[in-house]
C-alpha cells in the first residue's frame, strides 16, 4: 500500500472512531429486536411475553412502511392487536440486560379510526403482583400514537393530551432517541421521518425529566375502541455504536455527513499534494 494510500485509510478510520466516540454508546452494546413473526427475529430478551393470550391476535400480515431499511425475517404471522375481552391492555418483556446512556428505538403502528392508541412502553413496574400486562399506565415512558396524534407520557397514570396530525389507518414509523442515566434523562421521538437524509427536528423533546436510570423492561401498550384493533410491529432497541442503524436499517444521517467531511478534507488535502 503506497504512503498516500496509507495516509487515505487512516484519515477516514479516524474520522470514522471519532463519529462513533460523538455518537456514544452505553456499556451494555446490545440490540434488542422482535419481528412478532413465527420464526422471525427475536433477540436481546430473557424470557417470553407476559399476557400474551390477551392481547396477541394472529394477522396474515405484516406492518410495512416504505422509508425504512429493516426487513423483517420469518413467517408473517404475527401482527400485535388487542384482544377485544380487554380493551386497555399492554404485555411486557425483559431484556436480557438492562440499557444505559444513549439509545434508539423504532417500532411501526398502524390505528385505526376507532381504535384508541399503540405503542411502546418501558421500565414496567413489576412489583404489583402481575399487574403490568392490564395495565401500561405502570411504565415510566410511554410512546404511542394514537389515529391522529402522538402522546408521549413520562410518569405514568393518565395520557397528557397529544401533539401533531397525523393519518389514521395507516402504518407509521415511531423513531426515538433517549439518553438515560442519573438524574435528568433526554428523549426525542420522530413520526415518519426521512431517513435519507439529516433528520428534522423532533416532533416531541424533553430534557427535564428524570424518567429512569435505565430500561430494563419493553411494553407494548394497545388500547382497543369501537371494536377496532390497533396494531404494533417490528420492535427494535439498541445502544451499540450502530443504535441508528440497528432500528432503522440504514446508516446514520450525522455519521454519513461527518464522513463526507473527512472525504472531503483528504481529497483537498490530496489535491494540493
Amino acid at each position: 500500500m503506497n504512503s498516500k494510500r496509507s495516509k487515505a485509510v487512516l484519515v477516514l478510520a479516524a474520522v470514522a472512531m471519532a463519529t462513533l466516540a460523538f455518537t456514544g454508546a452505553a456499556a451494555s452494546a446490545a440490540m434488542v429486536a422482535a419481528d412478532l413473526n413465527t420464526d422471525g427475529t427475536d433477540i436481546g430478551f430473557s424470557g417470553g411475553w407476559v399476557g400474551s393470550s390477551n392481547i396477541f391476535i394472529v394477522d396474515a400480515n405484516d406492518l410495512t412502511y416504505a422509508n425504512y431499511g429493516i426487513t423483517q425475517t420469518g413467517t408473517t404471522q404475527k401482527v400485535y392487536a388487542c384482544n377485544t375481552s380487554h380493551a386497555d391492555r399492554m404485555d411486557s418483556r425483559n431484556l436480557a440486560a438492562a440499557m444505559s446512556g444513549e439509545m434508539w428505538f423504532s417500532v411501526l403502528v398502524n390505528v385505526p379510526t376507532g381504535a384508541n392508541f399503540a405503542g411502546l412502553a418501558f421500565d414496567s413496574d413489576l412489583t404489583t403482583g402481575g399487574a403490568e400486562r392490564y395495565s401500561h399506565a405502570l411504565s415510566e415512558l410511554r410512546v404511542v400514537l394514537t389515529p391522529s396524534q402522538l402522546i408521549v407520557d413520562l410518569d405514568g397514570g393518565a395520557l397528557p393530551s397529544g401533539t401533531g396530525s397525523y393519518a389514521a389507518d395507516t402504518t407509521h414509523l415511531i423513531l426515538g432517541q433517549m439518553n438515560v442515566a442519573a438524574g435528568n434523562d433526554t428523549l426525542n421521538v420522530w413520526i415518519d421521518p426521512d431517513l435519507t437524509g439529516a433528520l428534522p427536528a423532533a416532533d416531541f423533546t424533553e430534557t427535564t425529566v428524570d424518567f429512569a436510570d435505565s430500561i430494563a423492561r419493553i411494553g407494548v401498550p394497545l388500547s382497543w375502541g369501537s371494536d377496532t384493533s390497533p396494531n404494533i410491529d417490528a420492535i427494535r432497541l439498541s445502544d451499540t455504536q450502530t443504535a441508528f442503524e440497528d432500528v432503522t436499517g440504514v446508516p446514520e444521517p450525522a455519521t454519513m455527513a461527518l464522513l463526507g467531511f473527512g472525504g472531503l478534507a483528504l481529497l483537498r488535502r490530496r489535491r494540493r499534494a
